[in-house]
């Protein structure tokens, strides 16, 4: 029996034992985005095709260009949600995919292959994932990361998918709490903060860790914040030029501003490493009349774009340093976990508002899924961490 620790993100997975992270991209599959190559990071994406066939990971992720009714991504921000809700109408607002009532209040998508539920999405991703790392799922047991801000159905639905992957045994831990099993047992800090920033949700944690069990006093999240949502504000900000300047709108059919998401999305990696960026808007809508094709975005054009949102993830620290009854000043360490993290002058940005430098010592990307495999591994890691209700 072997133990593991999965992060279903709402963009890409990770898969890791006993703190090891385990790469999931065929070696012919891995896509080098400027920005980093990420052989680590399964796309969370499952694609459906013509012939009848499912693909899962980057296989998918390719077709979503060319099909993206039936490429199915960022189901982890509906997952256990109800018909009619926020979650849902805030979804239908972003994405291209058909969403179906299912039951009396359940939600599905409709793709070619029929209605599939977003827990079987995530039990696809999950089992990929196993099989990639060369494990079958029967025989692992399994610590599986959610959001903090994720309600009962959505927790329950999570581990319903990991479930149908066909894992034996299947526990939760929440994703902060995750990210302080893999740094609070290398240090002895008395108070520290977890900030993070994924693909679909954000969560912030304070822990108390100057004695075993470590508790967390405080924490606050939002479902519906992540670099997802930065990809559709660059996404919106290059269509409304266009549309101002030429009359002509990307958003017109969903297609085309679905692959010019895409293309925010890389161009958002780029600009980690990059002093700009260019967007072909011919090869995003073949049908643009405009000789003007070529947008540049630089770092501080995106660091404005997303300036709401950070502002945003700051006040829901203040939630949680509130919650702990502690202040900044009293934190001595943040650690950060998540893709989002990596947007330039967010560093920055939290070093002002803590009053330190965040720590990376462990890639963000890859964190919640190495404090998860802890968890598996050592369920006496997992027990000694103290949720205080809020």
């Amino acid at each position: 029996m072997t133990t593991i620790g999965i992060d279903i993100g709402t963009t890409h997975t990770v898969l890791a034992t006993n703190g090891r992270v385990i790469p999931l991209v065929p070696v012919e599959e891995r896509v080098s985005y400027p920005g980093g190559d990420f052989p680590y990071l399964l796309p969370s994406v499952v694609s459906y095709p013509e012939d009848g066939s499912t693909l899962v990971g980057g296989s998918a992720r390719s077709r979503r260009a060319i099909d993206p009714m039936n490429t199915i991504r960022s189901a982890k921000r509906i997952v256990g949600a109800r018909w009619g809700s926020e979650e849902v109408k805030r979804f239908e607002e972003h994405y291209p995919h058909q969403l179906v009532r299912v039951g009396e209040d359940a939600v599905g998508f409709r793709t070619r292959h029929g209605i599939v539920e977003p827990a079987d999405v995530e039990a696809l991703i999950v089992r990929a994932a196993c099989r990639l790392a060369s494990l079958e799922p029967h025989d692992c047991d399994a610590v599986v990361t959610v959001p903090v801000a994720f309600d009962e159905a959505a927790r329950a639905a999570t581990a319903e998918g990991a479930r149908r992957a066909g894992l034996r045994e299947v526990t939760i831990v929440e994703e902060p709490v995750a990210t302080a099993l893999a740094y609070v047992q290398r240090s002895s800090l008395r108070y520290a903060a977890v900030y993070d920033l994924g693909g679909g949700t954000f969560d912030v944690a304070i822990i108390e860790c100057d004695r075993y069990p470590f508790t967390v006093v405080g924490h606050a999240g939002d479902a519906y914040l992540g670099g997802d949502d930065i990809d559709h504000l660059l996404a919106d900000a290059v269509a409304s030029r266009y549309r101002d300047a030429f009359g002509w709108d990307l958003k017109a059919r969903p297609e085309v501003f679905d692959r010019l998401v895409l293309e925010c999305e890389v161009v958002k990696c780029a600009l980690t490493e990059m002093d700009y960026a260019t967007i072909e808007l011919d090869q995003i809508d073949p049908m643009i009349p405009t000789r003007d094709r070529l947008v540049h975005i630089d770092q501080a054009r995106l660091l404005e774009l997303a300036e709401p949102l950070i502002a945003k993830t700051l006040e829901v620290c203040d939630e949680a340093l509130a919650q702990a009854g502690v202040q900044t000043k009293d934190i001595q360490a943040v650690f950060t976990a998540g893709g989002g993290t990596r947007l330039l002058g967010l560093n920055e940005r939290l070093r002002a508002y803590f009053g330190k430098r965040p720590r990376s010592d462990l890639d963000p990307m890859h964190v919640v899924g190495i404090g998860a495999s802890y968890a598996a591994a050592r369920p006496k890691a997992a027990a000694a961490v103290v949720q205080v209700p809020g």
